[in-house]
């Protein structure tokens, strides 16, 4: 099907739009934290899409492939807004327990990780739900491999302070 919409069919190219086009929405919206950001992210990653089908060769899902490229199209836009680093904060050490993350739904936890800040979401959404590696967040991010781990940890601790603040704890 890729091939067909790569060499101009327009069904072929609507199946594979309507077969992604809201996975691809969701990584867009998890990564710029707001609609507006998410609906331009989108639209880049759609016109790169189809202007890279050709590329697509067969190895691996399709949608494994669009992934790559929509994350890569975040990441680009984030980038142009410079992401600050998180920084230090000595009252990190928080005890959370399992209990607390047992109650959160979906839609909370989606919530909590749209109000960090840029980097945090960044890092959240690369290690977490993403599932890269360290080393590959580093050459993503232009980070070391120990700074993923550390930015990794804070945006953690930073999660776990927002889920405490929302649950009434301070």
């Amino acid at each position: 099907m890729a091939k067909s919409a790569a060499a101009g069919d327009e069904e072929a190219f609507k199946q594979l739009y309507e077969a992604i086009s809201g996975k691809m929405y969701s990584i867009c919206l998890r990564y710029a934290g707001n609609k507006s950001d998410a609906n331009d992210w989108y639209q880049d990653g759609f016109i790169k899409l189809i202007n890279n089908l050709s590329y697509f060769r067969g190895e691996g899902s399709f949608e494994g492939w669009a992934r790559k490229v929509f994350i890569g199209i975040c990441i680009d836009n984030l980038k142009k807004k410079i992401l600050p680093v998180v920084p230090i904060e000595a009252d990190l050490n928080i005890a959370i327990s399992d209990s607390v993350y047992d109650k959160l739904s979906m839609d909370d936890l989606f919530r909590i990780i749209q109000q960090l800040p840029d980097f945090a979401r960044t890092i959240i959404n690369l290690s977490l739900i993403e599932g890269y590696n360290h080393k590959e967040i580093a050459e993503i991010l232009n980070i070391s491999e120990e700074g993923s781990r550390s930015q990794l940890f804070r945006a953690r601790q930073l999660m776990k302070k927002t889920i405490l603040f929302q649950n009434g704890t301070k």
